[in-house]
């Protein structure tokens, strides 16, 4: 039951920014993505690193390394800093402007794609393959939509 409460809450965290770009609510989008997101980091490690910082570096470091050949834990601090960001995101939504926008897109769609093609392997990959498809084109749709200053400061 724990391994299918880890994939649903991640991926329903990615797939409401996904949503965020196609509806009039984005921030609740960004809000429940973010709930679902620290879901997720709780689920983990209260169910598979008993609340040890230790051992979710460790799993961390193993995992790089069966993918990279490099062994190291920095990760988890990366996914510390994406869930306080995400937090700032769905708080500040509509204030970010359009720099800030781009930043977070392109941080949200490196994170997916290392967290769900990279380091996932099986069906878990395609499904990365398809929100990183989706994700990139909300990116796009949301970038798009931002209102753009007039240069010479009227508007």
């Amino acid at each position: 039951m724990l391994p299918l409460l880890l994939e649903s809450t991640i991926w329903a965290a990615l797939w409401l920014a996904v949503l965020s770009a196609w509806v009039r609510w984005s921030r609740s989008c960004w809000i429940g993505g973010g709930v679902c997101l620290a879901a997720h980091v709780a689920l983990a490690f209260h169910g598979v690193h008993g609340w040890s910082h230790e051992a979710a570096v460790e799993a961390t470091a193993q995992q790089v390394e069966a993918v990279t050949g490099i062994r190291s834990g920095f990760g988890i601090w990366v996914n510390y800093l994406f869930l306080m960001a995400w937090a700032g995101v769905a708080w500040r939504w509509d204030r970010l402007g359009s720099r800030g926008r781009r930043i977070w897109w392109g941080i949200l769609l490196f994170m997916g794609v290392n967290g769900g093609v990279v380091f996932v392997e099986g069906v878990g990959r395609w499904i990365g393959v398809v929100w990183t498809m989706a994700a990139g084109v909300s990116a796009y749709r949301s970038l798009r939509s931002i209102p753009r200053l007039d240069p010479r400061g009227l508007g």
